[in-house]
């Protein structure tokens, strides 16, 4: 009997569901333990045990000795033999950036190149298709092994009609949809939100991979928050879920871009950082200064820095108070200052967030760097694609309902 007629709620039918749940696992995470299998999808040892046994007999995973925790344990490796590349896109103020990613989350291409800030986003995605071209070509690929491709904005995103909304730090994309760029591209694209995707991006390459529960904080022209909950990516009922940039920190403080004052981006943004301490200074302070300052811990640099953390951890501890992650991993520009910046967060954590909370919720600095927004959307990419569907089994269907897997690919 094919999977696409199995009755929904036999056991068949959630056996099947309880395979894809294994690999999805695999495939956007890499090799885990079965324990591992186990309590990030909520299943059983024993039933982690015997699936892993089906689909080391379909060739669909291979197994092998290890230690965890000091004890003995399976490793499980997902065996694909695909083509496929998901693609993920980081568009920013001043730059794009491009991955090509493995079904296993192998990275096989990584490029960023630099762009005029206010560009057109017509010039920002013709730079976008010679990165795919040339990334495609140099790992002997081409656009029909693509599985998807997810473009990373800095902005939110509607929900409901995948428009960019007003309050992007890139007015250049103000209205555009994923249609606008499938047209540039010549591919199905979607979007997502850069600080969505780096949260992502954490539990694949980063800090939060055995985590559950966490968030992500991006602190670049902008400040976001991606959201993961129950090992899903939560963005709520609109699909903006996460925009921490504009929680009130000083209501008498100066007025935002999205119309009220004294938003955390007012206070704690790069190009503020970056504002104070050129004002400081009387020069202007650029970027790669302003790391160097800090790591020689200037004092007009710490202090600015120390400002800037304090008011990001009064928010950040609002959200943890809410809605009580585990870990918080803070990255964008700002996280390249190191120890003083992120000090300064824990110092404002702890003083705003429930004692119970703060003694027990990690604050890290992402050590992915620029790299984490195009990595996430990769990883996006592909749950969205669903790879699965290229898994076959061993009565020549796929995991997927009625999916023949000897029709040709689309």
């Amino acid at each position: 009997m094919r999977s696409g007629h199995r009755r929904p709620g036999s056991t068949a039918a959630l056996r099947v569901s309880n395979e894809r749940a294994i690999l999805r696992e695999l495939i956007s995470a890499g090799p885990a333990t079965q324990s591992e299998l186990a309590r990030r999808t909520q299943l059983s040892n024993a039933s982690v045990s015997s699936i892993v046994r089906t689909l080391r007999e379909r060739g669909m995973v291979d197994t092998s000795d290890t230690v965890s925790s000091g004890r003995k344990a399976t490793l499980v490796t997902p065996r694909i033999a695909s083509r496929r590349v998901a693609v993920g896109v980081d568009i920013g103020r001043s730059h794009v950036g491009l991955v090509l990613a493995t079904p296993g989350l192998e990275l096989v291409a990584e490029r960023r190149v630099s762009m005029p800030s206010g560009s057109a986003a017509e010039e920002s995605l013709r730079r976008v298709r010679e990165l795919l071209t040339a990334s495609l070509a140099e790992y002997e690929r081409d656009d029909d092994d693509v599985a998807a491709i997810v473009v990373a904005i800095p902005g939110p995103i509607d929900g409901a009609s995948g428009q960019v909304l007003d309050g992007t730090i890139l007015p250049e994309w103000l209205g555009r949809t994923a249609s606008d760029v499938e047209r540039a591209l010549g591919m199905p694209v979607q979007f997502a939100n850069d600080a969505d995707a780096g949260a992502l991006a954490e539990r694949t390459w980063g800090a939060a991979i055995d985590e559950r529960d966490y968030m992500f904080v991006k602190v670049g022209t902008g400040i976001g928050a991606g959201i993961v909950v129950g090992g899903s990516l939560y963005t709520g009922g609109f699909g903006i879920a996460g925009e921490l940039g504009h929680s009130t920190v000083d209501s008498s403080g100066s007025h935002c871009r999205c119309g009220n004052r004294g938003c955390l981006e007012t206070v704690a943004s790069t190009p503020v950082v970056l504002q104070h301490l050129t004002e400081a200074l009387g020069r202007e302070v650029k970027r790669d200064e302003l790391v160097k300052l800090a790591n020689e811990r200037h004092r007009a640099t710490v202090r600015v820095l120390q400002d800037a953390g304090t008011a990001l951890g009064q928010s950040i501890a609002s959200a943890v108070n809410l809605l009580g992650p585990r870990l918080v991993v803070v990255g964008g520009p700002l996280s390249e200052t190191g120890d003083v910046f992120i000090e300064a967060i824990r110092d404002g954590f702890a003083r705003f967030a429930i004692p119970s909370v703060a003694e027990r919720t990690r604050v890290e600095l992402s050590t992915l760097g620029e790299g984490g927004g195009a990595r996430g959307a990769a990883a996006i990419a592909f749950e969205r694609a669903d790879e699965l569907a290229y898994l076959v089994q061993s009565d020549g269907t796929s995991l997927h309902s009625g999916v023949d897997s000897n029709k040709p690919r689309p």
